[in-house]
């Protein structure tokens, strides 16, 4: 279920996502404008406070839920940032009159709601994050899913309705209103996507990731405010589940036969009967262990290798793809799974080998297919996934045949975190096709081992597209620009348009760079004119900002085209070489930027090879 639907006795609208995606600005922006503003029919008037005093009340059931609590005193907290006013929170018995705000499954809604059919008023419509904002008889109503929907309905209402972002970690920018009148707009939305995960440190802050309603398992999102996607086991599990310590001397025919006729360690015999035994009995141990698990991995380890024993060929060939004899292992076990634990969904990979979907084999219901954009994302990085061929056909086969797919993609230089990025397009435009083929959860790998370029920016657009696919990507950028960066706004982005126009231009080399994904500094597009104009720009951002903390903010968005500078050397820095290097090492250990490339911290390293290529 996905979008909107009429909530009985309730003031709602219909087609509330399908119209978001008019939401497009056409003229310029100057200023900030809320690019999250709901489409459609605007109710009744509230004044929710009035000349600094609150004119409503905060009403929460009579036995809440701790996402109850949550809702209402964040939404308590908020109002009183915008307005100075104090909003009690009261249990329902206690909140008379039609001035109240009520969370949850109050009482009060269900009297709302008695005179039509109640039947869309239950928990499983909504789903565990699914909300509903509606106004009935000057009563603003609040609700949702049993996890974290009525904290969704909140942040829905002081986002979208109100203009409230939080942007980044823990800091908030919150409009300033002593009386404050607002017509929400009736609406109810149950996000498609189940899993949403901009996979970069940026979004691990739970406080974050409960503001801009992402529930990664990397997000440490409190139990109490409804959590997150828990796994027992996330990736790469073979080894976990059969360990060859344990086995591989006296069983070597549980793991993968290889080409040259030896078994190896690399990967499992996916066909063994005792091997899936094994694995049977070591998932089934840990999901007992882990009794709040919604999500546990069956999945081959890392670098590939696939068994070419009898039986796994044979399986493999009929179907066409290495993901046939795969299955057959995954099948088994998630038989077995939902003999116990019928709610835990059981994950595998579509990945290197077996990314291309079997011919009749089938993922079982309670199996998912984590489909990796590999292939398609580390050659052509720029380019939309649903442009390559291969990928394309890999993702409508596997949206054809199953209903469970989550994607794993890729879209920062894993060999440069810092590196200018121009793929924000590309990104918008992939997660919008996988959701159009029956993706159901979404990762985006970027920089998660620290700070990477323009991450706070992609964290907060990627979580909006991630939650309605629908929204306009240009506009959620502008968004983003226009009210984190203050008076340096304009610099900033005219900076954004730099890039992209600049990718633009070379975009036939961008199609399939050096080096795909982990292209190197010297990549074409990476022009001594390039470089000089962001300069510019960031030269004027920086004298634009009003405050410290404009400034720093700034410097962070920066740091890219120093790293740029740094690794080209001289040709790109003249004889500021010094002082550039000098206030990126300041910048970079600030904002705790400690990998410049996927693996073990190296930014020491890292400064000492420039210090010394450039004494």
């Amino acid at each position: 279920m996905h979008g909107t639907r009429g909530i009985p006795g309730l003031i709602c609208i219909a087609g509330f996502t399908a119209l978001v995606a008019l939401t497009a600005f056409a003229e310029p922006w100057t200023t900030w404008r809320n690019a999250l503003a709901p489409m459609g029919w605007k109710g009744p008037e509230l004044t929710l406070a009035r000349n600094g005093a609150a004119a409503y009340v905060i009403a929460i059931p009579d036995a809440p839920t701790s996402q109850d609590l949550k809702a209402a005193q964040d939404l308590a907290q908020w109002l009183r940032e915008m307005t100075g006013a104090d909003f009690s929170i009261l249990p329902e018995a206690q909140a008379t009159g039609n001035n109240v705000i009520s969370i949850g499954m109050t009482k009060r809604l269900e009297e709302a709601s008695k005179s039509i059919d109640a039947g869309v008023l239950t928990v499983r419509d909504l789903r565990d994050e699914g909300y509903v904002i509606g106004v009935k008889n000057g009563t603003l109503y609040l609700f949702g899913g049993k996890k974290r929907g009525p904290i969704y309905a909140v942040y829905a209402l002081l986002e979208e309705d109100l203009g409230c972002r939080w942007y980044a970690g823990e800091t908030s920018t919150i409009p300033q209103t002593p009386t404050l009148t607002v017509r929400p707009v009736p609406r109810s939305f149950v996000p498609k996507l189940t899993i949403r995960d901009p996979f970069y440190e940026a979004a691990f802050n739970g406080t974050w990731s409960l503001h801009n309603r992402t529930n990664a398992p990397s997000a440490a999102v409190r139990e109490e405010w409804g959590g997150h996607v828990d796994y027992a086991l996330f990736v790469h599990t073979f080894n976990t589940l059969v360990p060859p310590e344990q086995y591989f001397d006296a069983h070597p025919d549980y793991y993968m036969l290889d080409s040259n006729g030896n078994r190896s360690r690399q990967q499992l015999c996916t066909t063994n009967p005792e091997v899936i035994t094994i694995a049977t009995e070591s998932t089934l141990r840990i999901l007992r262990e882990h009794p709040n698990c919604e999500v546990i991995s069956v999945s081959k380890n890392d670098g590939g290798g696939t068994c070419l024993c009898p039986n796994c060929k044979a399986i493999d060939d009929a179907e066409g793809t290495n993901a046939g004899a795969l299955l057959f292992l995954v099948n088994k076990v998630a038989e077995a799974v939902e003999q116990e634990f019928p709610d835990v969904v059981v994950s595998t990979l579509a990945y290197l080998e077996t990314v291309t979907p079997p011919k009749t084999v089938r993922p079982r219901a309670n199996v998912s297919i984590r489909l990796c954009t590999d292939n398609c994302m580390w050659s052509h990085p720029f380019t939309p996934a649903q442009d390559i061929e291969a990928f394309n056909k890999a993702m409508t086969g596997w949206g054809a045949i199953h209903n469970r797919i989550h994607i794993w993609d890729y879209c920062v230089n894993f060999s440069h975190y810092p590196a200018p990025m121009p793929n924000i397009d590309a990104i918008a435009n992939n997660i919008r096709f996988f959701v159009a083929n029956n993706a159901q959860g979404v990762m985006e790998q970027g920089a998660y081992q620290g700070p990477g370029e323009r991450d706070l920016l992609r964290c907060w657009v990627f979580a909006k597209l991630m939650w309605d696919p629908t929204r306009n990507v240009d506009d959620l950028t502008q968004d983003f620009i226009w009210g984190y960066f203050g008076k340096a706004a304009p610099a900033i982005a005219e900076y954004n348009s730099l890039l992209e126009a600049t990718a633009r231009e070379h975009a036939d080399s961008l199609k399939a760079p050096k080096d795909g994904i982990r292209y190197p500094m010297d990549s074409e597009f990476l022009t001594k004119d390039f470089i000089d104009k962001a300069n510019q720009l960031y030269d004027q951002a920086e004298s634009l900002a009003e405050n410290d903390t404009i400034r720093e903010r700034v410097e962070r968005d920066r740091l890219p085209i120093m790293y740029v500078q740094l690794c080209r050397g001289k040709e790109f820095t003249g004889d500021t070489y010094p002082q550039i290097l000098a206030r990126f090492e300041t910048i970079a250990r600030r904002i705790g930027l400690t990998c410049i490339r996927e693996g073990s911290p190296d930014l020491d390293e890292k400064l000492k090879a420039w210090k010394e290529a450039n004494p």
